[in-house]
């Protein structure tokens, strides 16, 4: 697996466990985003736009990820949705000079999380062919490493046999 591939596949997580947490306890979420909530409808709001739309881009980027590139517009999709919400952030920061620590943190999060995913939406999967060829040059690799071994082995039995036969011949020397 690629470096790519395994930074899409942090994303996702990233995304789903973002989504699962604000399905799951919308008012922590509210924390951490320094929302207020001040009825039941701003803890449906949570739950449906942070929660279940986050989690359904993740699954959505874990269901498109190992179809490269076949899926690749609907994950470049995804990065721009992503990167849409990073320049809402930045504009807020911006403009509205809303500079927190925690602000700044999701910022590099949404612009990592839409940037792995672009990156990866453009990767093809490696044919057949690469995958056969792959595969036997690990095999070859493995082979070789083994024939060293095998070398080494035999050559360290040999020098203990010829110390042996040494050694015995200097007891008949000495007699």
């Amino acid at each position: 697996m690629t470096l790519r591939t395994q930074l899409a596949y942090l994303s996702a997580a990233i995304t789903l466990v973002f989504g699962l947490i604000a399905l799951v306890s919308p008012l922590l979420v509210a924390g951490l985003l320094g929302l207020q909530v001040v009825s039941p409808r701003g803890v449906s709001e949570l739950r449906s736009s942070y929660g279940a739309l986050t989690l359904a881009m993740g699954v959505l980027m874990l269901w498109a990820i190992p179809m490269r590139p076949q899926k690749g517009r609907l994950l470049r999709t995804l990065a721009i949705l992503l990167a849409a919400a990073a320049l809402g952030r930045l504009a807020s920061i911006a403009v509205d000079v809303v500079v927190s620590l925690t602000n700044l943190l999701f910022l590099l999060l949404q612009v990592f999380v839409a940037g792995t995913i672009f990156w990866a939406s453009n990767e093809k999967q490696p044919s057949r062919a690469e995958q056969r060829a792959r595969r036997e040059a690990a095999e070859a690799r493995d082979e070789a490493a083994s024939a060293r071994v095998q070398a080494l082995e035999a050559e360290r039995r040999s020098h203990g046999a010829r110390s042996a036969v040494g050694g015995g011949q200097r007891e008949t020397d000495r007699s």
